[in-house]
């Protein structure tokens, strides 16, 4: 009798996707697995389960070593997995797969555990390097994965690894392998694209059709999800306007959204559109809750069954609840709202209540709100509001913000807070003022609410770059904090930090930020950590210390952007001084990805200095990549920004960035135009500096000057203006700035005729020190040329211009042969040369063997093969990934 059919299709893997992402982040030689001798993948369909054990399985047979495929089902008793994995290790190992006899290996008295052991005992005399997948594992019968699937993880020997993929978390008793650290779990998290990622897949699919921001967009909206990703491009693609095509999936009735639903929706009876259709008011949902929305026990059921059918739902890590994806949420609550009015009031207020009990005061009073429970919905709101923006999420306080009446706001004073909070960090000072003076003018206030009314304002004042009355209103609290709670402390402390980093005392704010009482709402990133985080990788980054600031900004930017989100106030504060870093670091594509799709919401959540930070560096950037009208446009925009809040700091930053700009292309007159107005534009404090922020601008306008001075080729005057602003870097600790300096003194000196090496060798010495790796070439084009005739240095690379735009990609008329143990090195030579058509003639007199030597190989790699003629083999090498383009 022949092998079942079923069990070799079984057995035989799928094609790996022409256009699939390689992932090397999860590859088996990456450090969370190179040691897992048993890997699980957990996460529903539609994560890229399947495509990424195709990718571990290339990667393993380019290695040399064995591959073994088996998809999993229901139908798989004990010992029809044991003859799976026979009919699999033949297929992978290359040997002709043996006819079975139905009764000697289903028939009566037959031990699945024996068939198991003599299968292990033939992997480990293979004596090569295999890796067993297991795909579908979810579907196999429990019997078979407590039994049998056990047995095998359990005893696999010393060449063997398993991989296996399941659409859940899998009961299977392996506490003795991960006691050994020898079992491995890639999960949802593990699974989704990052954004590098995404943009890899979106540049490949699109090249420079799209803007980094769209593809950050689209990365944002669909989190990263493959299937996501996928469906996305495929209703984008055609669109002659892929910016407007985005924008449009994130509107619930958008036609392109609807694709995307459609496409998932499609194969789902009534009954579950239905019921996701009402369960779609929330991002996270639980079973209890189900039962509870739609009073029904079989509700349960029923979101167990849309988890196994859809990847819409997505299963939480150690929790029973399940998240929707908010793709599909859109366009489900838009089919929520054609629903019946009483309905849906029903809907709300059960959910109101389930919520409310169960210790979610801010979902709960969303759904209050929606079913007319007003007044229960401010007391929810008052519960939660002032802890949500103490975590940081100030951008859904604002949101809650415009829907609380004024009366309730004034009649709540945990409300007030909030709301005089989040005026103040989102620089409307007038509104935060009017909001707190009646908490700091109430004689029955304890001290601290007064205290905490003081930060309030002096944050105001920040925000909106007054910092010498930031300083005013809270330094007569700094030396009560003591007596105050941990978190009015924390609080203190970062006002501390702030105003030693305006004096320029970055040490002392070091010192203060590691002394700070540490107030935690929870384990991860919140807004008083954020700031002190923030700080102390800006209080480097002033220093000019760029490698110290980019480790102090790198991982608390990407906890901040997994706990708060990557649009949130505290993360925008982090990303806009690590894109600076980055790209004095000549990192000018992750500069880039940092910055991408944040800088529209900088006016809005962040502070002066961070506001300036964005837009410079995104002007710098746009420069270096060819768009010198995109960098205009955005100096002037930080200008307007700046003249309508009437910051100063950001109307002397933009114009000192143009000037900048312009004289290292040569543009004097322009040059002069622009010091004229802002010269014009300078304040008493800047022109004298005095207080905190005096002494800043007028480094940044003496700058600005000295660049006017060089587009006319005055190094007198450009000698003069900078023995002026030498002090003032040094007094503001501006390491950069000073670096700065110090080139242009050596340029100047050089152009007079005198001897600026010295200053030149000390530049290059400490831009080396600090890992300023571009400030040559950002300073003036000239320096790196003459900084490479110094013994020993390499100038970083000068302005470039943009790349030009990937062409087609190139069509290779050669294949390649992967070092599979399946192959001999001459059958591997032979099926190379079949690939390119050759007869058997002719490979011959390439190999220079005899002709008949060529046939013997070629009946090796039909039984290898299992092919009855030459394209059949070629097919199959193809199929298993051992002939690849």
């Amino acid at each position: 009798m022949s092998t079942e059919p079923g069990l070799v299709l079984k057995a035989t893997p799928p094609r790996l996707q022409k256009s699939a992402t390689a992932r090397p982040r999860l590859s088996l030689d990456s450090a969370e697995l190179a040691d897992k001798a048993v890997i699980a993948l957990q996460a529903p369909a539609g994560f890229g389960k399947t495509q990424l054990l195709a990718q571990w399985r290339r990667d393993w047979l380019a290695q040399g070593g064995v591959v073994i495929w088996l998809a999993l089902d229901e139908h798989d008793d004990p010992l029809r997995l044991a003859h799976g994995l026979a009919v699999a290790k033949a297929v992978g190992s290359g040997r002709r797969v043996m006819p079975q006899s139905s009764t000697s290996l289903f028939g009566k008295g037959a031990d699945d555990l024996d068939e198991l052991t003599s299968w292990l005992a033939e992997i480990a005399d293979l004596g090569a390097e295999t890796l067993l997948i297991l795909d579908d594992a979810h579907s196999l019968p429990e019997a078979t994965a407590r039994h049998s699937l056990t047995y095998l993880l359990r005893n696999t020997p010393a060449n063997l690894r398993v991989a296996m993929a399941s659409r859940g978390r899998m009961a299977l008793p392996m506490a003795e392998l991960l006691a050994q650290g020898y079992f491995g779990v890639v999960g949802v998290e593990d699974l989704r694209f990052t954004l590098d990622e995404t943009l890899a897949l979106l540049a490949t699919r699109f090249g420079q059709r799209l803007e980094l921001d769209d593809c950050a967009h689209l990365h944002e909206i669909t989190e990263g999800w493959p299937l996501g990703l996928q469906l996305t491009i495929s209703a984008i693609e055609r669109s002659s306007d892929l910016h407007s095509a985005i924008r449009d999936l994130a509107v619930s009735n958008g036609n392109r959204q609807n694709f995307f639903i459609d496409s998932l929706l499609s194969r789902l009876s009534q009954r579950q559109t239905d019921f996701l259709t009402r369960i779609s008011l929330f991002e996270m949902v639980h079973p209890q809750l189900c039962i509870v929305l739609l009073a029904d026990e079989r509700a349960a059921a029923w979101l167990q069954e849309l988890l196994s059918s859809t990847p819409i739902l997505i299963e939480g890590v150690d929790s029973d609840w399940l998240r929707i994806h908010p793709l599909a949420q859109e366009l489900l609550r838009s089919r929520f709202a054609a629903l019946p009015e009483a309905e849906r009031q029903l809907l709300h207020q059960r959910a109101a209540e389930w919520l409310a009990g169960h210790g979610l005061p801010e979902a709960a009073a969303r759904q209050a709100l929606l079913a007319g429970q007003t007044r229960q919905a401010y007391a929810l709101a008052e519960s939660c509001l002032y802890e949500l923006m103490l975590r940081g999420h100030f951008s859904r306080t604002l949101d809650w913000i415009e829907q609380l009446p004024s009366h309730e706001v004034e009649r709540r004073p945990r409300l007030r807070l909030v709301v005089a909070w989040s005026l103040a960090l989102s620089g409307h000072r007038t509104q935060a003022v009017q909001m707190i003076e009646q908490v700091g003018s109430d004689p029955n206030a304890s001290a601290e609410e007064q205290c905490e009314a003081a930060a309030i304002l002096s944050t105001a004042a920040f925000s909106a770059d007054h910092p010498d009355s930031s300083q005013q209103i809270i330094e007569p609290w700094l030396d009560k904090a003591p007596a105050f709670s941990i978190k009015l402390q924390a609080i203190l402390a970062n006002h501390k930090i702030r105003l030693a980093l305006a004096a320029g005392h970055t040490e002392r704010a070091r010192h203060y930020c590691q002394h700070a009482p540490r107030f935690e709402w929870t384990s991860g990133m919140d807004a008083v950590r954020g700031h002190r985080d923030w700080q102390f990788g800006l209080s480097y980054f002033w220093e000019g210390q760029m490698l110290s600031a980019e480790r102090a900004l790198r991982a608390s930017l990407s906890q901040a952007d997994q706990d708060i989100g990557r649009r949130s106030g505290i993360a925008l504060l982090m990303a806009t001084t690590l894109a600076n870093v980055l790209l004095e670091r000549d990192a000018q594509t992750e500069a880039s990805t940092v910055l991408a799709n944040r800088l529209d919401l900088l006016a809005r959540l962040a502070a002066p200095e961070a506001i300036v930070q964005g837009y410079v560096s995104a002007a710098r950037l746009a420069t270096l990549q060819g768009q010198t009208h995109r960098a205009h446009d955005l100096l002037d925009e930080l200008f307007t920004i700046g003249e309508t809040r009437q910051m100063p700091r950001l109307c002397i930053s933009a114009l000192a960035e143009q000037l900048r700009q312009h004289a290292l292309r040569g543009h004097s007159e322009t040059c002069q135009a622009l010091w004229q107005r802002l010269d014009q534009l300078l304040p008493d404090f800047v022109r004298e500096p005095r207080g905190l922020l005096g002494p800043e601008l007028a480094l940044y306008a003496q700058l600005g000057h000295v660049y006017a001075c060089v587009s006319s080729h005055d190094w007198s005057g450009v000698l003069a203006l900078l023995e002026q602003a030498a002090p003032l870097a040094e007094r503001l600790r501006r390491g950069r700035e000073s670096v700065q300096i110090l080139l242009l003194q050596a340029l100047a000196r050089q152009r007079l005729g005198e001897d600026g090496v010295p200053a030149l060798r000390e530049a290059v010495s400490l831009a080396e020190e600090y890992g300023l790796l571009r400030i040559l070439a950002d300073t003036h084009p000239d320096l790196p040329t003459w900084a490479a005739q110094l013994q020993g240095y390499a100038p970083a690379a000068a302005v470039q211009p943009p790349a030009a735009a990937p062409g087609p990609p190139r069509k290779h008329s050669t294949v390649s042969v992967s070092p599979s143990r399946m192959l001999t090195p001459k059958e591997r030579e032979v099926l190379q040369l079949l690939a390119r058509n050759m007869s058997n003639k002719q490979i011959a007199l390439a190999l220079e063997v005899g002709e008949e030597t060529v046939k013997w190989h070629m009946k090796n790699l039909f039984g290898k093969f299992q092919a009855g003629n030459r394209k059949h083999v070629l097919d199959r090498a193809y199929l298993l990934g051992i002939l690849q383009p």
